[in-house]
């Protein structure tokens, strides 16, 4: 009887564990998908300048640091966009080259992307890779950081 016991709290906890280890999967995919909609959600932001969702996308301590090695806060970033000193056509990530991994309440993106952008009067098209930094807060990612650089230009 005590060793059918025995057997049976084994076949339970591995049971509770293979649920546990499933629901924190599960979990961790839901929290990844939901950043990678942060992002995406502000890439379109940008290129329409979307203020009100430009605000609940980025974090009010954002550090933006530009390929050109330009710091910005998140009102300058978004006063740039809205005077149209930067203006982002298209910013088309890799989706293939995601990488997400979230920690807490915190997640890092790896990604790249190809952008068209007007800086200053500039038109720019470059391809570029970049890490971010997202916070979750209240239940939405905000993006807390953003480090860019560009792909070498082939000839």
């Amino acid at each position: 009887m005590l060793k059918h016991r025995v057997s049976f709290l084994a076949l339970v906890m591995a049971l509770a564990l293979a649920a546990l280890g499933n629901a924190q999967t599960s979990s961790a995919g839901r929290g990844e998908q939901q950043v990678l909609q942060a992002e995406k959600d502000r890439f379109a932001a940008m290129q329409k300048v979307d203020e009100a969702a430009l605000n609940r996308l980025l974090s009010d301590d954002l550090t933006y640091v530009h390929t050109s090695a330009l710091l910005q806060t998140k009102k300058e970033f978004i006063d740039s966009l809205k005077s149209g000193a930067i203006k982002y056509v298209s910013m088309t990530p890799s989706e293939s080259d995601w990488k997400v991994r979230i920690i807490g309440n915190v997640a890092l993106v790896n990604g790249a992307a190809a952008v068209h952008v007007v800086d200053h009067g500039k038109d720019l098209h470059f391809k570029l890779r970049y890490t971010t930094v997202h916070t979750n807060r209240s239940g939405s990612w905000q993006l807390l950081a953003w480090e860019a650089t560009r792909f070498p230009e082939t000839p």
